[in-house]
């Protein structure tokens, strides 16, 4: 037992000025921190990233990393997306159409089918490209409206305040000519005796 105190107290003390000591005693210092400290392997990536802010490059990504984010309920809700009913129903229709109109012309099957899926392939690109374009019109639309609510909002605020500041002083005018009006009547000489 007295023994462990003693090497508690030589471990604790100093080194001396020898440089040999002190040499010894920076590398123990070393390896206990080296031991027990060890920086994480991410230590210089950022909290939700994979950039290495020391330099490093992200991974890029392929084709098979794009195809795990891919989920089957991407696919059963893609119905609820701004514009892709729309533009599917557009699609189906048309392709409909112009494949039965071909299949009716005289055309073989597999060749009205080919003309059909085609078109309904186009149709659907470009009624939903349509969609998001005039969808992004009415967004730009309803900003500039806001702007120029907010803007007349400020306006007409300032114009009521403007309206209020020249009342408030009307009034201040017309209570200091009444008090001036009551001086100049007042005194004396304009108590009526009858």
């Amino acid at each position: 037992m007295a023994a462990d105190s003693r090497e508690d107290t030589a471990a604790s003390q100093p080194p001396s000025g020898h440089p040999a000591d002190q040499a010894a005693a920076s590398t123990h210092d070393q390896k206990v921190y080296e031991t027990f400290n060890l920086p994480p392997e991410s230590a210089n990536i950022l909290p939700g990233g994979s950039v290495n802010t020391a330099g490093g490059t992200s991974p890029e990504a392929g084709f098979m990393e794009a195809a795990k984010t891919i989920q089957i309920s991407d696919f059963q809700n893609v119905h609820k997306q701004p514009c892709v009913r729309d533009s599917l129903l557009t699609g189906i229709a048309s392709g409909f159409g112009l494949g039965g109109v071909r299949a009716v012309l005289g055309a073989p099957l597999p060749k009205a089918s080919n003309w059909a899926v085609g078109t309904f392939c186009v149709m659907s690109f470009a009624a939903y490209e349509y969609c998001q374009i005039k969808r992004h019109m009415e967004l730009e639309g309803m900003k500039r409206a806001v702007e120029i609510i907010d803007k007349k909002k400020v306006d007409r605020e300032q114009k009521m305040e403007e309206a209020r500041l020249a009342r408030r002083k009307a009034k201040e005018e017309a209570d200091q000519q009444a008090e001036e009006h009551a001086k100049s009547k007042g005194g004396w000489g304009s108590w009526k005796g009858w």
